[in-house]
């Protein structure tokens, strides 16, 4: 059974300071995930700008393939020890998961990661080595579905010192608040504002560290296939409407005449919905054109106006929980879109004569916001797939 990590992090910046001092990095392709996390020394701009360059160099030489002996080298001779305190300018951890299942994990300086497997917080079996003069934790495991992870900066062990916690939150009752969260099943992203949440009250509201989370759930990805346009051959039709019919996942149609096709072929009557408004604007409300019910798919759309709308929804929102709370056509395919990890888009090139072209573009205006959304998508590490029919 496939499986993959779903990934998301928050930061919160020490009081006073506009940039927080860490920086998180991740890199997603069809096979591999390597998230980087750093905690540049200090706070603000240089230690933001330190901890970047970190995060950078060790997932892109990672992802190259070189070892981490080689990332501690490159990093050693780019950023200096500090010569007031001879300390490392960053300290960093990677996690490096292969086809969803295999992970190696590397820290240096930074707390030790949270694992909880079926409801119990697992100790990993770290070992230590010297390289370079810095001592390395690594550790390589295999993921099972259900794992929850975390990965944090030291600010969130020193929340609340002096306060509810003498010595700060600290790492034990960290794993503890994790453990019971993973309880409520919930994703990676509700995990980790929860736990921003109580890190930003242990500090009273004024962080006195940079604090940054990453939060990371195992399960099943999410699939979903978008048929938009009709084939570019009327011969192509049965063939086109079978395969897409018979794709695992959700499976949405944008566009009228696409959709009269499908049910032509499928023999299943089109059903127009209701037009929902779109969120307000202004003052003033979207005007969204309706959806329609076909039995078999899960969303049936028009086609330009909602595609370019879908595309300003994506242009607002990181994930799909910062949509608006609307069931439009637009925000519903947006839903969708933001929802799975795996998508394929299947294109049809019939030429509509009525199909407005982009001016500088040259190019049909579905074709435009098409490209816009799968770059959307593909920057926010969705693997994305694309057929012409």
């Amino acid at each position: 059974m496939k499986q993959l990590v779903e990934v998301a992090y928050r930061s919160l910046a020490k009081h006073g300071e506009e940039l927080c001092g860490d920086a998180v990095l991740v890199r997603t392709t069809p096979h591999s995930l390597i998230v980087g996390l750093s905690d540049g020394l200090g706070s603000g701009v240089k230690a933001h700008i330190l901890a970047t360059l970190t995060t950078t160099i060790a997932v892109n030489m990672l992802e190259k393939g070189e070892t981490i002996d080689e990332v501690v080298e490159t990093l050693a001779d780019t950023l200096p020890e500090c010569q007031v305190r001879h300390l490392a300018y960053a300290t960093f951890s990677v996690l490096v998961v292969t086809n969803g299942r295999h992970a190696y994990l590397v820290e240096y300086d930074n707390p030790p990661l949270i694992l909880v497997r079926g409801g119990e917080v697992v100790r990993l079996p770290m070992v230590e080595r010297e390289t370079r003069g810095r001592t390395l934790r690594e550790c390589e495991f295999e993921l099972e579905q259900g794992d929850y992870m975390v990965l944090v900066s030291d600010g969130y062990v020193h929340a609340g010192v002096g306060g509810l916690y003498k010595l700060g939150w600290g790492w034990q009752n960290l794993a503890t608040a994790v453990q019971r969260w993973a309880g409520t099943g919930e994703d990676a992203y509700q995990l980790t504002s929860a736990l921003a949440h109580t890190c930003l009250r242990l500090y009273g509201g004024r962080p006195g560290d940079d604090a940054t989370a990453v939060g990371m759930k195992v399960r099943q990805p999410i699939e979903a296939t978008i048929l938009t346009g009709p084939p570019s051959s009327p011969a192509l039709d049965r063939q086109v409407v079978e395969r897409f019919m018979a794709a695992k996942g959700q499976k949405v149609i944008c566009g009228g005449t696409t959709a009269q096709v499908v049910a032509r072929e499928t023999g299943r009557t089109l059903q127009v919905q209701l037009a929902l408004p779109g969120p307000s604007t202004a003052g003033r409300r979207e005007r969204i054109p309706p959806t329609a019910h076909l039995e078999g798919v899960d969303l049936v759309t028009e086609g330009i106006i909602t595609l370019s709308k879908a595309v300003e929804r994506l242009q607002a929102a990181e994930t799909f929980h910062d949509l608006p709370p609307a069931n439009d056509g637009a925000t519903a395919l947006a839903r969708v879109l933001l929802q799975a990890d795996v998508l394929h888009f299947m294109v049809g090139d019939a030429i509509n004569p009525y199909q407005l072209a982009d001016v500088v573009r040259g190019k049909p205006m579905r074709q435009v916001y098409l490209e816009e959304l799968i770059s959307q998508l593909q920057a926010r590490g969705k693997v994305v797939s694309v057929e012409h029919l």
